[in-house]
């Protein structure tokens, strides 16, 4: 019997992942044979496996989409189980009705002359209650626009869809609650208390019994996240490449990188979801791709496929720049209202965490991960503070804190004082202000110069977590240029909202970019994917193999040293990614068992 578990070789392609080499030559409806061939450096062997599939097991035999299944298991295992996906769907839905009536009640149900006592018919002196200042239903319902009727039987028919999107999503959550149960003994309650490595180890034990793999007797961890991160491997190997146009020009100001999550949505949904896209379903790249003379006919459908997208985008762009608008202001205004300081927090962007992401790691793996350095890289960008800022930002606290400090008292002495045209307007712009300012405040400029040593030490300390680190920045971590681009990694959380806000302009933007590098990605799918038995096509970076994808500057010593070192700059993992991510996949699975360069 064939090893699989074994690295450094050749597999042979897959037509159809769902019907086996040799299935033909098979004597009884339930014998799946499967074959797979090795290539030993100069010699050829074939071997032939067959087993035969129970007549016992349900529902989990023989599964024809894992890369779902298990993309459902973990989704399943993210969320908590099946009782708060429940939840969390149906309070989606509830919040998406809630924007929608509270939009349309606050721009047509509300008196704003008399709630402003604007209307000079009314000269009232006294307090205005809720039912004077409202209309009524009916008065409500005249007011309202065909235009805004129009908006709100699309955002009727949106809501539909996400019902049915939920209801469809529950009813193959609630198998995976079985297969947890009966298949992993897993229970829900007990879900909270074990870790993802356990899970794994469940599912490797049920391969044999259940066979949800056909094409193999036994799965190992790579098999798994093969599966699970399939698409995500080759977002990070585009993004590793510098493929994809991440970069936009602001005039006076210089280049920055830019990624929001429509932008995101929109590039896996032409790369790896759209019924255009370059796969033929989940599993499978569609056979022109791999086609080198059909590579141009490829890159024009590629592009007029991108110009599309850019269209549709531009077109859309207004409802849903006022959707954002509306979102993150349901979401952040109590926030701000409450801690403005907030908005000076510090967090990744959504271009850090593809790039700082590892081939073969999980979100939750990712997300621990930046999360522990979260605390140090804070530090590190807080000791980059300009002393004009800071002098300035002295200042702003002073002289607002003096003034908020005054306001609170009289406030605290006689609440009428809130009652004076705009005091409550001074008071929370005065908020935002000294939280503001506070922020531009550097710790180490509270704490003691830091200079260049302490930079350098507590980039050291950084890098323990991001494991992210540029020719450019070695020895540099102390100067301004390489914390202006860290800034751009783990960015203000204000920067953050205000470019998700601006994705409704800018994602037509990148994406008529991204058709110059239409040809470029259609190479990378021939040259980059490889074909794997009982796991279909793959990333070739994600098999972190890196006696092709090796980097000469991580390069072994003496006997690995020369070979590594003849790969072309076309194959390298930039920045020693190939080399990383087998070390932190090693380190998550200890009994997983590379080839020996990787060892």
């Amino acid at each position: 019997m064939a090893h699989f578990g074994r690295r450094g070789v050749t597999y042979s392609a897959l037509n159809n992942e769902v019907t086996p080499p040799l299935a033909s030559l098979a004597e009884t409806p339930h014998a799946l044979p499967a074959m797979v061939t090795l290539d030993h450096e100069h010699e050829d062997t074939t071997n032939v496996i067959i087993h035969k599939v129970p007549k016992t097991k349900g529902g989990w035999t023989h599964i024809e989409d894992l890369d779902s299944f298990f993309t459902r298991m973990y989704r399943y295992y993210i969320r908590g189980g099946f009782y708060p996906m429940i939840m969390s769907d149906l309070f989606s839905l509830l919040q998406f009705i809630f924007i929608v009536w509270f939009s349309t009640f606050l721009v047509h149900c509300v008196n704003y002359p008399k709630l402003f006592r604007n209307d000079a018919s009314a000269n009232i002196t006294r307090k205005l209650t809720l039912q004077e200042v409202i209309y009524s239903p009916q008065e409500c319902v005249t007011f309202i626009s065909w235009k805004w009727w129009c908006l709100v039987a699309l955002c009727s028919f949106i809501w539909l869809m996400k019902l049915v999107i939920s209801v469809y999503h529950l009813y193959y959550a609630y198998d995976t609650k079985l297969f947890y149960n009966h298949a992993l003994k897993i229970r829900e309650s007990d879900l909270a208390w074990i870790n993802w490595s356990t899970i794994q180890d469940r599912v490797r034990e049920a391969q044999p019994e259940h066979h949800m793999c056909v094409h193999k007797q036994e799965i190992n961890e790579l098999d798994i996240y093969h599966r699970i991160l399939r698409f995500n491997n080759y977002m990070v190997a585009m993004v590793n490449k510098n493929l994809l146009p991440l970069q936009i020009h602001v005039p006076c100001i210089g280049d920055f990188h830019y990624l929001s999550r429509g932008l995101k949505w929109n590039l896996e949904f032409l790369l790896f979801f759209s019924p255009f896209s370059p796969w033929e379903n989940c599993w499978q790249l569609r056979e022109f791709y791999k086609d080198h003379s059909k590579r141009m006919l490829l890159a024009r459908q590629l592009e007029k496929q991108i110009l599309l997208m850019a269209l549709i985008n531009l077109l859309l762009a207004p409802l849903i720049q006022a959707w954002q608008i509306l979102y993150f202001f349901f979401n952040y205004a109590e926030l701000i209202k409450r801690s403005p300081g907030s908005l000076g927090l510090r967090t990744w962007s959504l271009y850090a965490r593809i790039t700082l992401r590892h081939f073969n790691e999980l979100e939750h793996e990712l997300r621990d991960r930046l999360n522990r350095a979260h605390k140090p890289a804070s530090k590190y960008l807080a000791s980059f503070t300009s002393p004009i800022t800071t002098v300035i930002a002295k200042n702003v606290v002073f002289l607002s804190a003096s003034v908020l400090g005054v306001l609170v008292m009289l406030s605290v002495y006689d609440e009428d004082v809130l009652t004076v045209e705009h005091v409550l307007t001074i008071i929370t712009i005065l908020g935002c202000l000294l939280a503001g300012a506070r922020a531009l405040i550097g710790e180490e400029e509270r704490l003691g110069s830091a200079g260049p040593a302490r930079g350098e030490e507590l980039f050291v300390q950084v890098l323990g977590h991001v494991h992210y680190l540029p020719a450019a920045w070695r020895g540099r971590a102390h100067t301004k240029d390489v914390a202006a681009h860290f800034q751009q990694l783990f960015q203000f959380r204000a920067a953050y909202i205000l470019y998700e806000l601006l994705s409704p302009l800018l994602c037509p933007l990148v994406l008529l970019s991204l058709r110059a590098r239409a040809l470029d990605i259609v190479d990378f799918y021939r040259n980059f994917t490889v074909s794997v038995l009982g796991i279909g096509d793959v990333c070739s970076f994600a098999q972190l193999d890196i006696r092709r994808h090796g980097h000469p500057d991580w390069a072994a010593p003496k006997k690995y040293g020369d070979k590594a070192k003849c790969n072309a700059q076309y194959d390298q993992g930039e920045g020693g990614k190939t080399e990383l991510s087998l070390v932190a996949f090693s380190c998550r699975h200890p009994g997983w068992q590379p080839a020996e360069p990787s060892q």
